[in-house]
């Protein structure tokens, strides 16, 4: 895999049998209380992006929710993700049973700042 920049500044990923551009989201609110361990969690969602083998991750937490920024290779599946980081952030907080997993623009941090300044958060305190 290769990562390389197209002319309008995006990243490219470039597979042996495919391209692709941007990036996934996954986000998840604690429903009642804060999160109560917010670098157990960081490290939870490490280890579930060094299993799964993403690459491009960012990770934001803050109280009460979490970002997860990433790409991760196309003969994943989605569904296989999503029930990584299900099972890993289980002891962290309550979860509310509504989670986000979306695409983005783009996985550089001038990106992830936007989309986080965006729904009012700010980078640095994540």
């Amino acid at each position: 895999m290769k990562i390389e920049t197209d002319k309008s500044g995006r990243r490219i990923y470039k597979f042996s049998h495919s391209v692709a551009q941007g990036g996934w989201l996954y986000a998840h609110k604690a429903s009642s209380a804060a999160i109560s361990d917010k670098e157990g969690l960081r490290s939870a969602l490490t280890a579930v992006s060094e299993e799964v083998g993403m690459f491009d991750v960012t990770i934001k937490i803050y109280d009460n929710i979490f970002f997860f920024f990433f790409m991760f290779k196309p003969s994943m599946a989605p569904q296989a993700i999503i029930d990584g980081i299900q099972g890993k952030i289980a002891g962290f907080a309550e979860w509310e049973e509504e989670y986000l997993f979306t695409g983005v623009y783009d996985l550089q941090e001038k990106h992830v700042r936007e989309y986080l300044m965006l729904k009012g958060y700010d980078y640095d305190k994540g």
